[in-house]
């Protein structure tokens, strides 16, 4: 690297005699998390300098010293106009993190948007407090800035490396162009190729060979539906994502001509409002065509969930499952993911005896420090597990209905078939309200101190 002592710089345009304690706090506290990302996916040690200025960041030299800045708008008087002259900045990769859901911003070339706010409560988040109490979807966040961080300082040789297979990610409108990039490193993290490697041309016969080629060598296709009919070709008046679509029609059958297949999905915003009649009347067009093909999903789910599914997809796809998964399959014996808010409890402990004796296989979360691990074992665990039983000896609420929610969720993570039984055994002197509705939920009161016998009707249903 060319800058060993000065990689990332974190910038915040703050007026520092109006930074209040509460704000150092947040920028430390991103600044924590972000470091933690980083040493996760690069395993190695990064420098990042922080910076808090009221001058707009195109009149610091120093800045041109760095590969990648990190700008951080806290408050929505400090706009993006800071990044005016963005052109004297060339040299830099900009990822402008808006933490206030007012601050908008226009996508570039050079730069990338992500909203680290609430954006299903359209709120501030408040990292001052607890990080450890973070929502998933944050934590996940922050980690693509990571891997978008990685991408710019490391070089990374690819020419001899073998992927597991190469997956098309269409062109999208500049609204969703952080998704698409997230997209992307989520694929290329899990060691497929992405295509097409080129910049999309604007001449619409260059345009349609790239996307023709690249759609027929990859075995799925991705393909992400925003607000705008956009962006239009040179000289003719169709968006690429319809072109693209349309292209994808003509692949598909030419393939399985041959005997051959490949599957695309489609992502649509939850919240997705046309800003314009033409793209209202084309989303609708495509829902309803859609259904006539075999090979084409429609997916309107949060962009955290539809990463869950292409990966699930992709894998199912190539028939690539890990080891792990591969053992379970094999195992003849049920599974049941125990979950609970108080690993050291004699219920949860008995618990997982009990389940042993009974040749249960017992799937938990293993002790590991990083977040995003964790995560994504309790993902898998909820996809590939017989029943769900949780020991719930602490009281807290909140904690208890985010595991449920997150049971009703698992078909969205890539589980395939219903669970056995579901199962919360209380140990706790208030009986919790529960938010959800879980058909087939039951609860397992402490009338009963043997642990055998409190179990017998969960063990009972799965097997």
């Amino acid at each position: 690297m060319e800058h060993e002592n000065s990689d990332i710089l974190i910038y915040t345009p703050f007026n520092k005699e109006k930074l209040n304690e509460k704000d150092i706090k947040w920028i430390n506290a991103f600044q924590t998390i972000l470091e933690i990302g980083l040493n996760q996916i690069t395993k190695q040690k990064l420098s990042i300098t922080n910076l808090i200025s009221d001058k707009p960041t195109s009149d610091s030299k120093e800045i041109e010293s760095y590969k990648v800045m990190v700008q951080l708008l806290l408050d929505n008087k400090y706009k993006p106009d800071a990044l005016a002259n963005e052109n004297q900045l060339l040299n830099t990769k900009i990822i402008q993190v808006n933490c206030n859901p007012e601050i908008k911003g226009e996508f570039s070339n050079n730069i990338l948007i992500v909203n680290l706010f609430d954006e299903t409560k359209n709120k501030t988040i408040d990292l001052s407090e607890n990080i450890g109490e973070l929502k998933n979807d944050i934590w996940l966040k922050i980690l693509d800035i990571a891997f978008n961080i990685k991408k710019e300082l490391l070089v990374i040789e690819t020419d001899n490396k073998e992927f597991k297979g190469k997956i098309f990610v269409a062109e999208t409108s500049a609204d969703q162009n952080s998704n698409r990039e997230t997209i992307i490193r989520e694929i290329e993290h899990l060691g497929y190729e992405i295509l097409p490697k080129e910049n999309f041309p604007k001449d619409i016969n260059s345009f349609s060979e790239l996307i023709h080629n690249s759609i027929k060598q990859s075995f799925l296709s991705i393909h992400l539906i925003g607000n705008h009919y956009a962006p239009l070709l040179n000289n003719i008046d169709i968006s690429s994502i319809e072109l693209q679509n349309d292209i994808f029609f003509e692949v598909a059958a030419e393939l399985n001509a041959e005997n051959k297949e490949i599957k695309r999905l489609v992502w649509i915003p939850t919240d997705i409002k046309p800003k314009s009649e033409k793209q209202r009347l084309y989303i609708g067009s495509f829902k309803r065509n859609i259904e006539l093909l075999k090979n084409t999903e429609i997916i309107q789910t949060p962009i955290e969930v539809f990463k869950s599914i292409i990966r699930n997809k992709a894998d199912e796809i190539l028939e690539t499952k890990s080891q792990i998964q591969t053992n379970v399959e094999e195992n003849s014996s049920k599974s049941v993911y125990l979950i609970s808010n108080d690993l050291e409890s004699l219920t949860y402990i008995k618990a997982k005896e009990e389940l042993s004796k009974r040749k249960v296989k017992t799937l938990e979360i293993s002790q590991k420090s990083n977040k995003i691990d964790l995560i994504q074992e309790h993902y898998y665990n909820l996809v590939n597990c017989d029943a769900v039983l949780i020991d719930y000896s602490i009281e807290n609420v909140q904690w208890l209905n985010s595991k449920l929610c997150d049971i009703l969720k698992a078909p969205g993570f890539g589980r395939k078939k219903d669970f056995l039984a579901k199962s919360i055994i209380l140990n706790t002197s208030n009986t919790p309200v529960i938010d959800f509705q879980i058909n087939d939920l039951e609860l397992i009161k402490d009338d009963n101190k043997d642990i055998a016998k409190r179990l017998n009707s969960f063990i009972e249903k799965i097997n």
